[in-house]
């Protein structure tokens, strides 16, 4: 069982194209699309691969996504899958590792990830619980980083502006207090639309709310 990058493999595009459909459903020419954007400097997609190289007995059996975080040398990890047939074997451990052997090689020291039920897995290979960051994509491969981090919200420039908003003048904070004192107690309410006519036609009834959406847990590893 092996590691490699697709830009290494492109024998393997159309395969891994169907892996990842398998679990998230998209077009194969935009997943192709999607799937040739992969380069050594970021976005790139690593493969883990089953048996002997270029031989008939390869398998491809497990796939991630590394794009480059804003204003670090962080790696933005996603579409983590291993084929649905070899789940439960230990195999997204496997690529987990190679994952971060291969972040650890290119100079990387964090891996930052999302996801919306398996954050116990991820726990127990070492990820914690963060704030969001914010990953370039392809945007990278076009624009300097330089540029980017100008004009990008990070968590870096967070912070920056928090110490700057506690180092703000006595001046400001008062009158800051006084803006929020003469803020009205009450609130205003607009009044309620009249009723509609009576009509002897039967309405249906308004449609119900789309489900709220999975938490998203935001996770990173120091490596």
């Amino acid at each position: 069982v092996r590691i490699e990058p697709l830009h290494d493999r492109w024998d393997l595009e159309e395969m891994c194209a169907e892996l990842l459909n398998a679990q998230w459903q998209r077009s194969m020419g935009a997943r192709i699309h999607s799937l040739r954007q992969s380069s050594y400097n970021y976005p790139l997609c690593l493969l883990l691969l089953k048996g002997e190289r270029r031989s008939q007995d390869e398998k491809l059996i497990g796939h991630a996504r590394l794009s480059r975080v804003l204003g670090s040398r962080s790696l933005f990890v996603e579409s983590v899958v291993v084929c649905s047939t070899l789940r439960g074997k230990g195999y997204g451990r496997i690529l987990m590792e190679g994952v971060e052997r291969y972040a650890k090689g290119r100079g990387c020291t964090r891996l930052c990830l999302t996801t919306h039920d398996k954050q116990h897995f991820y726990a127990h290979m070492g990820f914690v619980l963060s704030k969001p960051v914010q990953s370039v994509g392809t945007l990278a491969s076009f624009m300097p980083m330089e540029v980017l981090h100008k004009f990008c919200r990070t968590a870096e420039n967070e912070e920056k502006g928090e110490m700057e908003g506690e180092l703000k003048s006595d001046g400001d904070k008062l009158s800051l207090k006084l803006l929020k004192n003469c803020a009205p107690t009450t609130p205003f309410h607009f009044p309620p639309p009249p009723l509609p006519p009576n009509s002897t036609s039967a309405h249906p009834p308004p449609p119900s709310p789309p489900p709220l959406g999975l938490p998203i847990f935001w996770m990173h590893k120091d490596i």
